[in-house]
């Protein structure tokens, strides 16, 4: 299993806004909201993928797992396929593991053996409840980063523009 990525460095946000800022016409406010937008959605990616390495799940099965949380009555593997952009055949074997691990239990649905729900074991939802708890966590503070460094990009540009004007 891979190592979880680390987010962009905060350089790269920077240089994309000054490339955006030289478009004719463009709304400097339009492109702040887009590159906070998109520096929150990969730090928070990020979050998701180490929490999946320290959980030893890969990112399919960690999809699955966050997928059943809301998902009280389950989900068919069908709709587990969908919803992670897979074949039933791959969501097959993630299921099977999940079913090994005793995250993920079957229930059958009817006297047809196809028809069947997924859902979270006991220590399935304890995982899953209290990886959500510290991305939440983690989604809150980096909200309140992202908020300061708006700030201190809208004063230092306020500021720069205050200087050169006669």
């Amino acid at each position: 299993m891979a190592l979880p990525r680390r987010p962009p460095s905060l350089e790269r946000y920077a240089a994309a806004r000054r490339l955006m800022a030289r478009v004719p016409g463009a709304d400097p406010e339009a492109i702040d909201t887009c590159l906070c937008l998109w520096r929150f959605s990969e730090e928070m990616s990020a979050s998701f993928e180490a929490f999946y390495a320290a959980h030893r799940l890969s990112s399919a099965r960690g999809h699955v797992l966050a997928q059943l949380l809301e998902a009280e009555q389950g989900l068919t593997p069908a709709q587990l396929a969908e919803r992670a952009g897979t074949t039933p055949s791959s969501m097959t074997g993630v299921l099977r593991s999940l079913e090994r691990e005793g995250l993920v239990r079957r229930r059958v649905m009817s006297d047809d053996r196809r028809s069947q729900r997924v859902l979270l074991t006991p220590a399935g939802r304890r995982a899953m409840v209290s990886g959500s708890r510290r991305l939440w966590e983690r989604a809150r503070a980096l909200t309140t980063r992202l908020r300061d460094a708006e700030r201190r990009d809208a004063r230092e540009r306020n500021g720069h523009r205050r200087r050169h004007r006669p």
